[in-house]
Order: structure tokens, then sequence, then C-alpha cells
């Protein structure tokens, strides 16, 4: 007989039925976990963080799957003590109401121990939690300018620097993450590599190929922050000769109020340049399958060279041209002009040259590119994959 496991996800609006501020991160979670919970002896369970600008989805508990309970937590200051002994009182009933009896309990947290998500790691691991967590990003990268972000960050360092002492593992998205988070952690325990995975289910496959391409319809979605080098990209498509191509670049997603008004610029200056807001889910997947060309652009960041972008395993999946910025781990998966147009962070020379290749491309009935990148993504970002490779490594030391 088959042990069942109990999954607590903290730290992370996965199943929540409000939109979250990290979307990649929901769809990362959500893409592991939804293949987790359409089988029978696991159970799954969601626990949400709130920060400041999302207060008003206290105490929500709704949840977009029947079978997941889900709470969402915050406090509105740090001065008043009886916000921050709700936020902890309400956590951490939750944590021992959803310890499941007879059950491999496993705590995931996803991204780093840190001031608010601590006493729950803690306290979890007291009552007999498996401790895990699933690290995107290298926190050392980020800018700090205020002296409560620093405090925060030091904070957090040293919180991942005891991990070892309670946590069985960690997964990373990039091999660069490989490196850096063994480097903190002194080898003590196992980091392993867990991609970005799409869910193949939201990939509308069953669509004929197109052979109108009247527009052409160039494609970015997600954020516009400066790692996303969207400057870069909006810099080559306004130097595309109008005359000899025609042209529309679609936009989705959402940024803070000061990236957006580079957006809003942009599509003052050149009306072919449509930007559509955030989209749900369904409605981003069917944007996506109607597209010719996706970009995936990104800075010569360190923090950008860290993670790896979420959008380009969906960009794969969907069988697309894709032009993707050669950062991190991208050259790993992809070769140029076999299953991607891959250019130099920051050159927006580069890119421009990568759309008119694709703008021949679209004309070539013998093209495989779109094949191939659909074989990337099927090879290395498959979320049933994903997932099973996560539990397995989530219960392998589980009696």
């Amino acid at each position: 007989m088959i042990k069942k496991t109990n999954y607590l996800i903290l730290n992370i609006n996965a199943f929540a039925d409000y939109p979250g501020r990290d979307i990649a991160g929901k769809m990362r979670v959500q893409n592991l976990f939804k293949p987790l919970a359409e089988q029978e002896h696991i159970s799954i369970s969601n626990l949400i963080m709130l920060d400041l600008l999302n207060l008003e989805n206290n105490n929500h508990t709704l949840s977009t799957d029947p079978k997941i309970d889900c709470l969402s937590i915050g406090y509105t200051s740090i001065k008043n003590p009886l916000s921050i002994f709700k936020f902890i009182s309400r956590g951490l009933k939750f944590v021992k109401t959803h310890k499941k009896k007879d059950a491999n309990n496993i705590l995931y947290n996803y991204q780093y121990p840190d001031i608010r998500n601590f006493i729950f790691i803690l306290y979890a691991k007291l009552i007999g939690f498996k401790i895990v967590f699933d690290i995107v990003e290298n926190k050392s990268h980020e800018k700090r300018n205020t002296l409560n972000d620093k405090i925060r960050y030091k904070l957090t360092m040293g919180m991942l620097k005891t991990v070892p002492y309670y946590s069985s593992s960690i997964f990373v998205i990039s091999y660069q993450l490989v490196e850096d988070i063994t480097k903190i952690i002194h080898h003590k325990t196992p980091v392993h590599l867990l991609p970005v995975s799409v869910n193949f289910k939201n990939i509308n496959i069953s669509k004929k190929i197109k052979t109108e391409h009247n527009p052409i319809k160039i494609f970015y979605g997600g954020s516009f922050g400066k790692k996303d080098g969207i400057v870069y990209l909006l810099d080559a498509i306004n130097k595309i000769d109008t005359d000899k191509y025609d042209y529309q670049l679609i936009l989705t997603g959402k940024g803070l109020p000061a990236d957006m008004e580079i957006i809003y610029q942009a599509i003052e200056n050149n009306p072919r340049i449509i930007y559509k807001g955030l989209l749900s889910e369904q409605a981003y997947f069917q944007n996506l399958s109607e597209m010719d060309i996706c970009c995936m652009t990104r800075n010569n960041s360190a923090f950008a060279n860290a993670g790896f972008p979420f959008k380009l395993g969906e960009y794969l999946a969907a069988g697309k041209l894709i032009i993707a910025s050669k950062v991190g781990d991208v050259g790993r998966y992809l070769t140029h002009k076999e299953n991607a147009f891959l250019v130099q962070p920051e050159k927006s020379s580069e890119i421009l040259e990568g759309l008119m290749f694709y703008f021949n491309e679209l004309s070539n009935p013998n093209s495989s590119m779109s094949q191939n990148a659909r074989l990337v993504a099927e090879t290395y970002f498959d979320a049933a994959k994903s997932s099973a490779f996560m539990h397995e490594n989530c219960t392998e030391k589980i009696s």
C-alpha cells in the first residue's frame, strides 16, 4: 500500500483564486503540484504570505482547486502588535491543522527563508514536517536601496546558512544557482536542479500552422523591469522597415509604474505596438497560440544570468519561432538557428537581425525551427516529468 504524502506550500500564491504579484512563480508552483494533486494518495494545501500591496486579501480562503485549502495571511505594520499576533497565530494554526496523520508531511517553501516565514518553517519542522526549498533567484544580486531592504537581506542570507540544520533538499532553477547555493550552505544539503516547467495541457497544439502572416505578430509577455531588457526589443522594433514589412508587436503582462511609462511612451510613438495588459491564464495561452515570433529579452545583469526566464519554456512548448537573449542557462538548452535565434543581451542590432531572419523564415515551408523548439520543451521542461522528479527527491529518504 502506498503511503500518503501531504504537501504544505508556503510563501507563494499558487492556488488562491486572486491574482498574485509573482505570476511566473505562481505558474511554476502550479505546474509542479497540479500533476501531484491528481493522485489520490497526495494532498496539498497553500499558506500565502501577503505583502503590503495585497492586504485586501487577508484571510482569503477561496481556492482555484476544491481539493486544496488556502489561507492568505498578512499584517499591516510591525508597529501594530495585534496585527503581528494575528498573522502568526493564523499561520501556526493553518500549519498545525494541515498536518496529516499516517502521511509523509512535507513543507515546500518557495524562495528563501526570511523574517516572515521562518517561524512557520521551524514550527512545521518541530511537529514533524520535512522541509524543502525552491529557490529561483540569487538575492545577492538584488538592489537594496533602503535600510529596511538591507536589514531584511542580511537576515535572509543568515537564515539561508542555517537551512542544512532543518531542511532535507533545496531545488533551484538554474545551474548557476546550483553553484551559488551549494557554496553558501557548504555542501551540507542536496541541491537539485529543477528548471522551469510547462503544463502541456495549456498549450494549444491542435491549432493549424499559420500560413498567413499579415501582419506578422511579434510577442513579448511578462514583466517590464530593467532585467527584462524590453528597451532593446523596442529599439529593434522601431528600426523595422515599415514600407517592406507589415508587423505588430503584442505586449502582455505588467510592471511597476516607472517601467510602464516606457511602454506607454512606446505605444504613443508607434501604433504598431499593442499592449493588452495582464491577461488571464486562458487568454494568455490563446494569444500565444496566435503569435508568429516570440521574444525573450534580458539585460546582462548578474541577476538575469542567475535565473531562467519562465516565459521561454512556454514559447518553446508552443512551437514558436523564438528570439532569446543568451543569458544564464539559455545556451545549455538552445542552439542558434536550430531551435531559436540567440542574441547577446543588450544588443538591439542582433534582435533586429533575428527579426529579419524570421521574416524570411516564415515563408520557408521546410523550416523545422518550430518543431525543434517544441522538442526542447518536451525533453527538458515537461511539467509531468519535473513534478515527478521533485516528488521523488522530496520523499526518497522518508520511510
